[in-house]
């Protein structure tokens, strides 16, 4: 729903408008019609009635947009997301001059452990090639909370979570154990491995492996007559008993997403980014492995809410005759076997994506492209390549779309890069495996 409303600066005028408390987004014009500002809301009646409250606190930009609000335009959606949604495409249509900052921009932070030989969990912003990354925490409090609690609750934390900057003789001098006895650093490696098992959610496990420790323990004093290894069984119940505690502390008020939340909130901004009408609960990515049309075969993988769903995979045998004749006629060999595999897949009554990823460049975009054409079927489709020549890790990474020249490069860090990676990835994955163990057939067969 749309509803153009006339606004006066009084707030007990505006109070009295037919503003919905429904989700949506708002746009604020000035008497000649000029957009000024985009903004959602999961409650646009109490989000719009804010910005006139004398508590509001605007800052100058502001309060000078607040000066030309001649009047608003409101539009409901069924969800926060879906506004979400709205709002990041409606602003990169329209580029209002006051949402200077894009949502896009807003960088979480994660926890990283390092592949050093003593590995160190620090906190970024950026997401790298090496290393374990865990988050994103929605608020600074909780990654400096959850770093406090790995230094008070792990054995050695203070060296694990020690700046990089410190020199190896300072680490030394204050954790000499470490550098000085060698089979000290399995002990490390298995703290590391804890610390991993913690972040990634499995604290309850850690948390029981210690409950366990401490009856032990209680039962180790209850039999021991000697005063002086009471004392040291005491002092160490005591202090597993204080590691369980700041482990349940932090557990209560972390705001850390999990793994599975992380994966959602990665198709969000997946759709942000490709500017789609709705976040893709069902996408599919393919790809054609084969050596010169010899064992030619097609994967197709399903993400579901940016998780794969391995129950939908299929892959598809490309006849070698078929596969030879189209390597040596058609302009591309790749393009016509996944034409063939599109073909085939689209003449099945499964359910339709919602986004389409292929691995390639704008030959197997256009090659998808005519075959959804042909089917009549509306569906967003991308492909992602490396280029010519750039299949190393480190070349970038680049997204072709449907009628645009230019390839798009995603940063590093971009939620919605890791998306279509993994989905490219696991296309990618799914076809060699099956093009390698048909190859070991052929040649089990020759034998």
């Amino acid at each position: 729903m749309r509803d153009k409303i006339k606004l006066q600066m009084n707030f007990e005028d505006i109070k009295k408008l037919n503003i919905p408390k429904n989700p949506g987004c708002y746009k604020f014009f000035d008497d000649q019609g000029k957009l000024l500002y985009i903004g959602k809301a999961a409650n646009l009646r109490s989000r719009v009635f804010s910005y006139w409250r004398r508590s509001a606190g605007h800052s100058p930009a502001k309060h000078s947009m607040m000066k030309q609000i001649d009047k608003l335009e409101v539009i409901e959606t069924g969800s926060e997301i879906e506004a979400l949604l709205l709002e990041s495409n409606l602003i990169k249509r329209y580029q209002p001059p006051y949402n200077v900052v894009m949502r896009d921009d807003k960088r979480y932070q994660y926890i990283k452990i390092t592949e050093d030989e003593y590995p160190r969990v620090v906190t970024t912003r950026e997401i790298g090639k090496t290393g374990r990354y865990f988050g994103p925490f929605t608020s600074g409090t909780a990654v400096r909370e959850t770093m406090k609690a790995i230094r008070k609750i792990f054995p050695c934390g203070g060296f694990i979570t020690m700046p990089k900057n410190r020199t190896n003789e300072l680490k030394a001098k204050r954790y000499p154990e470490l550098y000085n006895a060698p089979e000290n650093k399995k002990k490390y490696k298995k703290i590391i491995k804890q610390i991993e098992t913690f972040l990634e959610g499995n604290a309850r496990k850690i948390l029981k492996d210690f409950e366990l420790k401490i009856t032990k323990i209680k039962l180790q004093i209850a039999n021991c007559k000697d005063q002086n290894k009471k004392a040291e069984l005491e002092e160490k119940r005591s202090a597993l008993k204080y590691r369980v505690l700041n482990m349940k502390n932090v557990l209560e008020h972390a705001n850390v997403l999990s793994i599975h939340d992380k994966y959602a909130a990665d198709v969000v901004e997946l759709a942000k980014v490709l500017s789609l009408p709705k976040t893709p609960q069902r996408i599919e990515g393919y790809d054609i492995s084969n050596i010169f049309g010899q064992e030619a075969v097609g994967s197709m993988v399903v993400f579901k809410n940016g998780e794969p769903d391995k129950n939908e995979y299929r892959k598809f045998k490309i006849k070698e005759q078929i596969a030879k004749n189209k390597l040596k006629t058609a302009r591309g060999g790749d393009t016509a076997m996944l034409k063939e595999v599109l073909e085939r897949r689209f003449n099945n009554n499964w359910s339709l994506p919602d986004l389409i990823i292929i691995d390639g460049g704008k030959g197997q975009l256009n090659a998808g492209l005519a075959i959804l054409k042909k089917k009549n079927l509306d569906i967003p489709i991308i492909s992602i390549s490396k280029g010519e020549g750039l299949r190393s890790a480190k070349a970038p990474d680049k997204i072709f779309f449907p009628g645009e020249k230019e390839a798009l490069k995603l940063p590093l860090a971009s939620p919605a890069l890791h998306i279509i990676k993994r989905v490219r990835d696991e296309a990618h994955r799914f076809a060699i495996t099956y093009h390698r163990s048909k190859r070991s057939r052929s040649q089990l067969q020759k034998k």
